[in-house]
């Protein structure tokens, strides 16, 4: 084999690598969007059933602090994507013809932190997937406070 084999058979291990860990946070998203779905029915039902409107805005805080943190997997969950398609357009440079040019980063696992920006990305429309349940839900106790 010689060098730039050895290089795609790297570049390659790392991109499963990254589809690894993305899934992986997809999973985790999955799973603290359940959990608070969960326990925001569960807090509007005791609410209902004992007539408390105060509850309803507990229902709020709990949805959000579910929302921030299924958001905060969902930023490095894109982060490992944006590598994953880094190098897998590397991959398709090298197999075309091109010379092999690794990725400005590297192909190290490690991401930059989540910024203020990343979060704000995920209320671009195309993603209303991810914000749009939050927003129903959130209305919906607004909505059994005020009645």
């Amino acid at each position: 084999m010689n060098e730039n084999e050895n290089r795609v058979n790297i570049l390659i291990k790392a991109w499963e690598t990254y589809q690894n860990l993305s899934k992986g946070f997809s999973e985790n998203s999955w799973k603290i969007r359940t959990t608070g779905i969960g326990f925001w029915a569960a807090t509007v039902a005791y609410g209902y059933k004992n007539n408390d409107n105060n509850i309803y805005v507990f229902s709020i805080l709990i949805i959000l602090m579910f929302f921030i943190l299924e958001a905060g997997m969902r930023q490095l969950q894109y982060k490992y994507i944006d590598r994953s398609i880094e190098i897998e357009k590397t991959i398709n440079d090298y197999l075309v013809g091109d010379d092999l040019i690794l990725p400005n980063e590297g192909i190290s696992t490690n991401v930059s932190t989540p910024t203020t920006t990343d979060f704000f990305l995920l209320f671009r429309l195309r993603r209303w997937r991810f914000w749009f349940p939050y927003l129903i839900l959130i209305c919906a106790s607004v909505l059994l406070f005020f009645i």
